[in-house]
């Protein structure tokens, strides 16, 4: 067989994309490139991989920086303190201080029952949106008193705001939109070449045993890592990839 399988590139998280052309190169490796007239193209994949590489790995280093995640998790415990809090304070005999946990809490779960699990920058929206209502309604403010939360309250306001100045901060300094996209394409287009001189080699070459073998070897991996593709997308595979969401979410 001298026809190589389409790759669902477009399916591919950067992680998957990345690792992909990695055991790519590595399938030619194991041969003569030399002899088989496929150094330069070798070269050029190679090349593009390691620079997808430098950019992914800066990319995922920067989103999940130390500071973020100091301060992400102390965001967490505040908001989940407080969640918890106001559901003591629904089991107190002062019928006033019930009403204020209840209507509190209220409010709180309108924005979402587990904010704390949303990812970085919705976190930071949702939060924004809690803490402003509690700011501006006179009700939610009066009741923050009467339940003696305020300085929680200012220290999750702290804690958000400091955190997206540094998400953002961070998000300037790092990657500008698009460049993972670009060395995505440009990795393509190297595999493509690649794939193309080895096919058309294996067409014309007076002892094709290795061109084929190469393809055979290539046609194994693309369905390994389509099939592990198409069950992620059907909701049959937990896998999860940094980018980010994320990533994407983050970079991705």
């Amino acid at each position: 067989m001298n026809t190589v399988t389409t790759a669902l590139f477009g399916n591919y998280r950067n992680g998957e994309y990345l690792q992909f052309m990695k055991n790519v190169i590595d399938i030619y490796q194991k041969f003569d490139t030399d002899a088989l007239h496929l150094t330069s193209r070798v070269q050029a994949l190679t090349s593009s991989t390691i620079t997808m590489n430098e950019v992914f790995m800066a990319a995922t280093a920067h989103e999940l920086t130390p500071e973020l995640q100091i301060l992400d998790h102390r965001r967490d415990k505040a908001l989940v303190g407080i969640r918890l809090y106001l559901d003591c304070m629904t089991y107190k005999e002062q019928d006033e201080i019930v009403k204020a946990a209840q209507l509190l809490q209220a409010n709180y779960f309108s924005h979402g029952d587990r904010i704390e699990k949303l990812s970085y920058q919705q976190e930071t929206a949702v939060t924004d949106a809690l803490l402003n209502d509690w700011a501006s309604i006179p009700a939610l403010v009066a009741a923050q008193t009467l339940l003696t939360i305020t300085d929680w309250v200012a220290t999750l306001k702290d804690l958000n705001t400091q955190f997206n100045q540094l998400y953002v901060s961070r998000a300037q300094s790092t990657l500008k939109p698009g460049q993972i996209e670009e060395k995505r394409t440009q990795m393509r287009q190297a595999y493509e070449d690649l794939v193309f001189d080895t096919i058309s080699y294996s067409r014309i070459a007076a002892d094709k045993t290795s061109y084929l073998e190469i393809v055979d070897d290539l046609n194994g991996l693309i369905g390994d890592y389509n099939q592990s593709v198409t069950l992620r997308l059907s909701g049959r595979s937990t896998d999860t990839d940094i980018s980010t969401e994320d990533t994407e979410n983050q970079v991705q």
